[in-house]
């Protein structure tokens, strides 16, 4: 599970923290795990299920993206630093990919800047809570949550999603899942239901 030592991050926070990866030279991409074996499927090409999150190496420092519930469950959230900070897990977690010496989306853009980043934010409708005896303990409300980061690259974006795959196909995706997928084009995040311009242009 990851933790949730940042449920209280505010937006302004959360976009400094995006903001501070920009100019940072990719050096290395690690996918991580705590319940699947190392050897588990995650290269389905156009995109790559991550599992728990990813840690990117960085000539400033390793930057973790992971999925949190800093706003609601669940979003996609960075850190700068490993993200084997981010576990509770009996042996922590462990790597599953990907290989980036072989062919992989990821070659063209290692050793090249992050030169922008962008964030999408969902707006949730939550209802109302109300006892079984119909006194109202809580009203309705509305909250956004970043469900998407795109890292912007020379060779292309990258897209962090927090979502799910649906096995036996993986082609069925629930959005705001715990879990991260990394998306290399901008048709598959629109097949994900993103059409905004700014997020797929």
């Amino acid at each position: 599970m990851t933790s949730d030592s940042e449920s209280g991050c505010t937006r302004a926070e959360f976009d400094a923290k995006v903001t501070c990866v920009e100019g940072r030279r990719l050096l290395s991409v690690d996918y991580w795990d705590i319940f699947e074996p190392a050897d588990a499927e995650w290269d389905y090409g156009g995109w790559h299920h991550a599992a728990m999150g990813v840690q990117l190496g960085t000539d400033q420092g390793p930057v973790t993206v992971i999925w949190t519930a800093a706003f609601f469950a669940y979003g996609v959230e960075v850190f700068l630093g490993p993200i084997s900070d981010h576990f509770i897990a009996e042996g922590g977690p462990h790597r599953v990919g990907p290989d980036i010496n072989v062919e992989s989306p990821w070659q063209g853009r290692i050793d090249s800047l992050v030169s922008g980043t962008a964030v999408h934010w969902t707006r949730v409708e939550v209802g109302p809570a109300v006892r079984s005896d119909g006194l109202l303990v809580r009203p309705a409300y509305t909250v956004d949550v970043p469900t998407v980061l795109r890292l912007d690259f020379a060779a292309g974006p990258v897209w962090f999603v927090a979502a799910m795959p649906q096995g036996p196909n993986m082609q069925d995706v629930f959005i705001m899942g715990d879990e991260i997928m990394v998306v290399f084009s901008a048709e598959k995040m629109r097949s994900l239901g993103f059409s905004e311009p700014s997020l797929t242009s």
